[in-house]
């Protein structure tokens, strides 16, 4: 496994957040040293977390101090009878590899390994994954912690805890052993976004997402950062599939259930996705797949959920998104949550339900002030929006051009409308076209191709003046009186301002108003004219009254 470390001064890699630990560990063994009295230190964390490179680095550094002795468990259907004490055994030698070799009964071997830890250099010895041991293992485990302070050795033994159900035989022998004056206990826990953030940054990853899909688990961290790439390293793939499949059939069709529905899964919501194999949810919790939050479950870890996801056949993804929408779109709570609607109902391939979920999630999201989000549930509609009658697509393309333009997107800002401006065309609505031509040219100016937005207000202004006056032509007096304020050309700036805000009188249109005002008041303090600032305040009042955050906005950057 590749380590958490990073390299310090003297050019020596250096574990990220497991100095603790290791002080621990040496505390541990300089008492067995000084006492020559043996100590037992159970070391837990979840899979992947980093208790063998912690274990191997503390034996490195003490490999000319101490004798090392190893062995591991492994995960078998059928576990090796003292599996990890062949390992020793065959490092050791002497009496206790024959008596291994020989089918030795666990007291028996216990009292060869106590004796062969009877020497004069102190010993480590270390028996890993604990969690996978067979009964004579930790029936070995459970003789030498109740005898350990007869001799001088540091008993190290690892376990995941994420992966012990409550009749788990560990759970025992952990419990036996709670109570003795030489047993220890040593957590070791995931990476703090801090130290993601020092593995990631020699490598330009964005640190808070890698954070996020991997929960600090060093495995994964240092897997994703290894691969150089966005999706899931092939390494994090086959260990997470490779730990789904040793659970029950009905488990991995649980956590199926689970891996379509991010970030977490109401109980209820399971029950109505999983059926009748929710029954297998304990086992599932007790894997260490997923962990309980409240009335919810989760995956660990963001990137076990990821892999578990994509390993699905099509047919089972489609049909579990299907249930997600027929399920939440009667949720016992009442209120429907829109977002989460959206996403299942573009998986599910479902074009009515995106249609009538993806617009109302958007509108929700920008009331909020999450414009990004706004425009992510709009591009989302637009997709399954072929088949709707051109002037509702028109509709989606300019509210998806206002959330980009609000979010600095201004690509997409751009395009957005010039096919909604296309649209209104077609249709021959020469009042919406204006007024999209009249967003575009203040888009374009956005991105910085001015000649092209003065071009666009005026080509909006010769498609309005065509009809009665109206809302769309006082709207286009006053972008172009705004691109005449930007080039500080006072006397045109005003004349339009001027055009701008006796149509705003006339039909009422508070937003007019506000940005003629901003645009008249504006070039008026530039010119130093009286009342140019006042204006510039009262632009910002009626646009703070009527809620016009990009108009608040605006009123701001020209005051300040």
């Amino acid at each position: 496994m590749a380590a958490p470390t990073v390299t310090n001064s003297s050019g020596r890699a250096r574990l990220l957040e497991r100095s603790e630990q290791l002080d621990a560990l040496e505390q541990s063994l300089a008492a067995v040293g000084a006492e020559s009295a043996g100590r037992l230190v159970l070391v837990r964390g979840e899979a992947g977390v980093g208790k063998t490179v912690l274990l191997r680095r503390f034996c490195e550094d003490h490999e000319h101090a101490a004798r090392v002795l190893s062995g591991g468990c492994d995960a078998l259907f059928t576990p090796r009878p003292l599996g990890p004490l062949l390992d020793v055994a065959a490092t050791a030698g002497g009496e206790l590899e024959a008596l291994v070799g020989a089918g030795g009964r666990p007291h028996e071997v216990a009292a060869a390994l106590m004796l062969e830890l009877h020497t004069t250099v102190p010993t480590v010895l270390v028996l890993e994954d604990v969690h996978w041991a067979d009964e004579a293992t930790l029936d070995v485990l459970r003789i030498l912690g109740r005898r350990i302070e007869a001799v001088p050795a540091l008993v190290v033994a690892t376990y995941r805890d994420d992966e012990l159900d409550r009749s788990h035989p560990l759970r025992i022998v952990l419990g036996e052993l709670a109570t003795g004056g030489t047993v220890a206990r040593l957590a070791v826990d995931r990476l703090s976004q801090d130290a993601v953030a020092e593995l990631a940054a020699p490598h330009g990853v964005d640190a808070e997402e890698l954070y996020r899909r991997t929960s600090g688990n060093p495995f994964f961290v240092t897997e994703v950062l290894a691969s150089g790439k966005a999706s899931i390293p092939s390494t994090v793939r086959d260990a997470v599939l490779a730990r789904a499949a040793r659970l029950s059939a009905g488990a991995r069709k649980l956590l199926e259930a689970v891996a379509i529905a991010p970030p977490q899964v109401e109980l209820w919501l399971l029950e109505e996705l999983a059926g009748d194999d929710v029954g297998r949810l304990e086992e599932c919790l007790t894997s260490g797949m997923l962990t309980s939050e409240s009335d919810a479950v989760a995956f660990r870890h963001e990137l076990a959920r990821l892999a578990v996801e994509e390993s699905l056949p099509p047919n089972r993804t489609l049909s579990l998104h299907r249930q997600a929408v027929s399920a939440l779109s009667s949720s016992p709570g009442g209120a429907q949550d829109l977002t989460r609607l959206a996403h299942h109902a573009e998986a599910a391939g479902d074009v009515e339900a995106v249609l009538r979920f993806a617009p109302a999630a958007a509108e929700r999201a920008a009331s909020l002030g999450a414009h990004r989000e706004a425009a992510a549930q709009y591009a989302r509609a637009l997709r399954f929006g072929d088949g709707l009658p051109p002037a509702e697509r028109a509709t989606l393309l300019e509210r998806l051009s206002f959330e980009c333009y609000l979010t600095d997107q201004s690509t997409d800002a751009i395009a957005a409308l010039e096919r909604a401006v296309e649209l209104h065309r077609q249709l021959g609505d020469a009042r919406k076209e204006g007024a999209a031509l009249c967003a575009l040219s203040r888009r374009v100016w956005c991105a910085g191709v001015t000649e092209q937005a003065e071009r666009t207000a005026r080509e909006a202004i010769s498609v309005l003046e065509c009809l009665p006056p109206s809302r769309e032509l006082a709207i286009a007096y006053s972008t172009v009186s705004s691109d005449h304020m930007n080039a500080e050309d006072a006397e045109a700036a005003l004349e339009w301002g001027a055009r701008a805000l006796d149509l705003a009188d006339r039909f009422d249109d508070t937003e007019t108003r506000v940005h003629a005002l901003n645009n008249v008041g504006t070039i008026e303090s530039l010119s130093e004219l009286p009342g140019g600032f006042e204006k510039l305040e009262q632009s910002l009042r009626l646009a703070q009254h009527a809620g016009l955050e990009e108009h608040v906005g605006r009123a701001f950057i020209h005051l300040a």
